[in-house]
C-alpha cells in the first residue's frame, strides 16, 4: 500500500474509530488502577493475589470489549465507505457512457467504444479500470480530432489561397481578353470601312462598265467589256459577302455565307423533307460566284453541286436529276443559252419531269430576257445578285424549301 493510500485509509476509517476506542481503553485502565489503589489503601494487610487476578481479568475483559467495539465501529465505517464508493463508481460509469455516446456523434470518424453496462459480478477495481480505459480512449479521440481539425483547417486555408490565386489569374486573363476584344472590334471596324469603300468603288466601276456596254461599240469590244464586268461582279459579290458576314454573324449564327437571309429555324435546325429532296446545280465559270452560291445553299440544307462549264453540266445531267439549275449565260466554249437548249433536248428525249432553269446574267433587258426564255429558261436572276435574292428565287419556284426574306 502506497503512502497516500495508507494515509487515506487511516484518515477515512481507522482514526475516526481508533481514537474513541483508545479513550475508552485509557479510561478503563485508569479506573482499574484507581479501584486497586483504593482497595490497597483501605486494607493493605488483607490484600491478596486473588483480588489482583480479578482486577487483571476485569482489565482483560474490558480491553477485549474495547477491541470488539473497535472492530464493530471499523466494520460499520468500512461498509459506509464501500456503499459510497459503489455509488460514485456507478455514477462515473453512467457519465462515461453518456460522454462516449456524445463523442461518437460528434466524431464519427473516430471510434469511441462506450463502457460495458455495470456488472455486479465484477470487482469494483475491475469496473474502475474499465472506466479508466474508456476515459483514456476518449482522450486519444479528442487529441486525434484536434490534430485532424488542425490539418483540415490548414488544408482549407491552402485551398482558399489556391482559389484566390486562380481567381486573380482569371481576372488577369479576363483583362487581357477584354483588351484583345476591344482591339479586335477596332480592327473589325477598320476592315469594315475598307471593305465598304472597296464595294463603293466596285459599284462605280460596274456602273461605268454598264455605261460602256450600252454605247455603240463593236461586238468584240462589248464582249471584252462584259468579261471584265463578270470579273468585277465576282469581286463585288465577294466583298458583299465579307461585309455581311462581319455585320450579321451575331444575328444569323456562325455559318458563313448566309448574308441577309432570314432563317427562323436557325442554321442548326433540322431540314424539312422538301429541303432534303431538293437537288440544285450551280453552273458558273466564276469561282467566286460558284463558291458563294454553293455556300449559301448548303447552309439551307439543300443538296448542291457546282460545275464551271456547260460541258460539265450536261455530263452531270446524264447521271443525276436536278430540280433547280442556276445557269450562267456568259461562259467560254459553250455558253449558257446553248447549254440550256441541249439540256431541254435531253429532257425531251428522256421524258419525265423537267428541271427549273434560272439564268444568271448581267443582261436583263428585254432582248436578253427574250433570248433566255426562247432558249428554254424559266426565269432570270440579275448579276451581281444578293444572297437573299438567290434564296427568294428558290422560294418562288419551290415554296417552303428555304427560309427566305420576303421582297420589300
Amino acid at each position: 500500500m502506497q503512502s497516500n493510500e495508507r494515509e487515506h485509509f487511516w484518515n477515512a476509517i481507522v482514526w475516526p474509530s481508533l481514537w474513541p476506542l483508545l479513550l475508552v481503553q485509557a479510561a478503563l485502565v485508569v479506573l482499574c488502577i484507581v479501584v486497586g489503589a483504593m482497595m490497597w489503601w483501605m486494607s493493605p494487610s488483607n490484600a491478596s493475589w486473588s483480588t489482583m487476578l480479578w482486577l487483571m481479568a476485569a482489565l482483560l475483559i474490558g480491553s477485549s470489549l474495547n477491541v470488539c467495539a473497535f472492530l464493530m465501529l471499523l466494520k460499520t465505517r468500512a461498509r459506509h465507505k464501500d456503499a459510497r464508493f459503489m455509488q460514485e463508481l456507478t455514477e462515473l460509469e453512467r457519465h462515461s457512457q453518456a460522454l462516449c455516446t456524445t463523442a461518437a456523434r460528434a466524431l464519427p470518424e473516430h471510434k469511441c467504444s462506450p463502457p460495458d453496462a455495470a456488472d455486479e459480478s465484477h470487482l469494483p477495481l475491475q469496473r474502475l479500470a474499465s472506466v479508466n480505459e474508456v476515459l483514456a480512449g476518449l482522450e486519444r479521440c479528442m487529441n486525434c480530432s484536434q490534430v485532424a481539425s488542425t490539418a483540415t483547417k490548414q488544408t482549407w486555408q491552402e485551398h482558399e489561397q489556391t482559389l484566390l490565386d486562380d481567381l486573380q489569374h482569371q481576372q488577369r486573363q479576363l483583362k487581357h481578353l477584354m483588351a484583345g476584344r476591344e482591339r479586335a472590334r477596332e480592327e473589325s471596324r477598320l476592315k469594315s470601312g475598307y471593305l465598304s469603300l472597296l464595294q463603293h468603288e466596285t459599284d462605280n466601276l460596274l456602273d461605268h462598265l454598264n455605261s460602256m456596254a450600252n454605247k455603240e461599240i463593236t461586238d468584240k469590244c462589248r464582249q471584252n467589256v462584259m468579261e471584265v464586268h463578270e470579273h468585277v461582279a465576282d469581286i463585288r459579290a465577294l466583298l458583299t459577302n465579307l461585309i455581311q458576314q462581319g455585320s450579321d454573324q451575331g444575328s444569323y449564327g456562325h455559318n458563313p455565307g448566309q448574308g441577309t437571309v432570314g432563317n427562323e429555324s436557325g442554321v442548326g435546325g433540322e431540314p424539312t423533307a422538301q429541303q432534303r429532296s431538293l437537288r440544285v446545280l450551280v453552273v458558273d465559270d466564276g469561282p467566286v460566284n460558284l463558291m458563294l452560291a454553293r455556300q449559301m445553299l448548303e447552309t439551307q440544307g439543300l443538296k448542291v453541286e457546282g460545275v464551271s462549264s456547260g460541258e460539265q453540266a450536261l455530263e452531270r445531267q446524264k447521271s443525276t436529276n436536278f430540280d433547280l439549275v442556276f445557269m450562267d449565260i456568259f461562259m467560254p466554249t459553250l455558253d449558257g443559252l446553248e447549254t440550256t437548249r441541249r439540256w431541254r433536248e435531253f429532257e425531251r428525249e428522256r421524258g419525265g419531269s423537267q428541271s427549273v432553269l434560272v439564268a444568271l446574267t448581267a443582261n436583263v433587258d428585254n432582248a436578253g430576257r427574250d433570248a433566255c426564255l426562247a432558249a428554254g429558261m424559266d426565269d432570270l436572276l440579275a448579276k451581281p445578285y444578293q444572297p437573299e435574292t438567290l434564296l427568294n428565287m428558290i422560294a418562288r419556284w419551290f415554296p417552303g424549301s428555304v427560309n427566305a426574306t420576303p421582297p420589300e
